[in-house]
């Protein structure tokens, strides 16, 4: 821990960099995982219609619709494409690198409410899905993007007065 010390964000205010950081690195390797395989994706979005089928279904250069019969083979379709995922992932990748920027420069109120709002667009997003276009049910592989999502922007919205100079 010690070697890994001098490259970490100042915590002599507290531990909202060490988050912003941890967030960031966590995005960022969410955004590579986009990149490269749709498997994590379908875990999130239309999971009650996509079984999982492992590699090669999951690989971001194959459009496979969700297999289902009866009155719901309608409804069916995968909509975790690669197009889906990609921007995504790219959505993903920038909300990380500006929470990267904001850990090491938490006291800049430029960055800090661009940080804000990366929170409060993901946790936007994540409530559209579960709620308006039903794309995602509640259950595990949902709770930590929730979680990241209203934790950080209350956490950051509370300590406003406390971070920024």
């Amino acid at each position: 821990m010690d070697a890994l010390r001098p490259y970490l964000p100042s915590a002599e205010k507290g531990y909202l960099p060490y988050y912003l950081c941890l967030v960031s690195v966590i995005a960022m390797g969410n955004a590579l995982q986009n990149l490269t395989t749709l498997h994590y994706t379908r875990r999130i979005y239309n999971a009650k219609f996509v079984q999982n089928h492992g590699e090669p279904d999951d690989s971001t250069a194959v459009l496979k619709p969700a297999s289902a019969t009866g009155k719901d083979a309608e409804k069916a379709k995968d909509q975790v494409t690669p197009l889906a995922a990609r921007l995504m992932g790219i959505y993903t990748f920038c909300a990380g690198l500006i929470r990267f920027y904001a850990s090491y420069r938490v006291e800049d109120p430029s960055l800090y409410q661009l940080s804000i709002w990366t929170h409060v667009i993901a946790a936007a997003h994540f409530t559209s899905e579960l709620f308006i276009f039903k794309t995602i049910k509640f259950s595990g592989p949902q709770a930590l993007p929730f979680m990241f999502a209203y934790g950080g922007s209350l956490w950051m919205f509370l300590q406003w007065d406390h971070y920024v100079q």
